[in-house]
C-alpha cells in the first residue's frame, strides 16, 4: 500500500479514557490501540481524524453514521449485526473479576457473579454469558474507575474491569489500588474497530484497513508498537 494517495479524512471514534490502550493525553489520543489503528491507516494511506470521546457516545455516533467507526469494541452475538467488523482483530486482553482485598480469596468465575451486585461500565459488553443472563445485576458507572471505587467502598460485589486498565488505575491510584483485587477472568475477549453500516462509503474503508492492519502485521510495525507498550 506504499505511495497510495490519501483518500478523504476519514473520522473514527477512540474511547478518551481506557488506559494504557485508548485515552488522551496533553490533547491527543494515546495508547496501544491508538497507535495500531494510527499505523495501519497510514500504511493503507488513508487520512485519519481521532475524534475522542466517551465510549458510550463514540459508539452512538457510529450507529447513527456520523462517525465511520469507534474502537475498542468487543465483538460478540450482542454486537455482531449492530456494525460491520474489519477481517481480524485489534488485540485481545482479559477483563478481570476484581473483588476487594478484604473479601473472599477463592477465585470468582462468571457463574459465581449472579444475585450479585457487579459494577461496569456505561457502553461496555462484557460477553454474552454475563450481558445475556437476566440473573446479572448490573451497576453502571461512568468509568473504570468509578467502578473500582464503588467497590472498594463496598457498593458493589464485584467490578468488571480489563486487567491492563485495572493495573494502571492501581499504579495512579495507590491507596485505591490496595482496596481491590483480582479474584477470576470473566473472558479474554477479541477488540475491534467497530464500523458503522450508515457511514457513506464504509465498505471500502473497510478493505483499506483490512489491507492496513495486515501491511503493518507482515511488516513487523504491530510488534514493535506491541513491544513498547508491553
Amino acid at each position: 500500500m506504499a505511495g497510495a494517495q490519501p483518500a478523504l479524512k476519514v473520522r473514527i471514534g477512540v474511547e478518551d479514557d481506557w488506559r494504557p490502550y485508548a485515552y488522551v493525553q496533553a490533547g491527543q489520543p494515546a495508547g496501544f490501540a491508538v497507535e495500531l489503528v494510527q499505523a495501519a491507516w497510514a500504511a493503507a494511506g488513508v487520512a485519519l481524524e481521532l475524534v475522542p470521546l466517551p465510549y458510550a457516545r463514540c459508539m452512538y455516533e457510529v450507529e447513527s453514521g456520523k462517525l465511520a467507526g469507534c474502537f475498542d469494541t468487543l465483538r460478540d452475538p450482542r454486537t455482531e449485526n449492530k456494525y460491520l467488523w474489519h477481517r481480524y482483530h485489534l488485540f485481545r486482553a482479559r477483563i478481570g473479576i476484581y473483588g476487594r482485598t478484604d473479601g473472599a480469596k477463592e477465585t470468582v468465575n462468571v457463574q459465581a457473579l449472579r444475585g450479585k451486585r457487579v459494577g461496569v461500565t456505561n457502553g461496555y459488553d462484557y460477553g454474552t454469558a454475563f450481558d445475556g443472563d437476566p440473573a446479572m445485576v448490573r451497576d453502571v458507572a461512568a468509568s473504570d474507575l468509578t467502578s473500582l471505587r464503588k467497590l472498594v467502598a463496598g457498593r458493589v460485589d464485584y467490578a468488571l474491569v480489563y486487567d491492563r486498565v485495572a493495573a494502571e488505575i492501581a499504579s495512579n491510584n495507590p491507596t485505591l489500588g490496595h482496596g481491590f483485587r483480582l479474584r477470576g477472568v470473566l473472558l479474554e475477549p477479541s477488540l475491534y474497530l467497530s464500523f458503522s453500516k450508515k457511514y457513506p462509503g464504509v465498505q471500502p474503508l473497510i478493505a483499506q484497513f483490512d489491507a492496513g492492519l495486515d501491511a503493518i502485521r507482515k511488516n513487523g510495525e504491530y510488534a514493535r508498537i506491541e513491544a513498547r507498550w508491553r
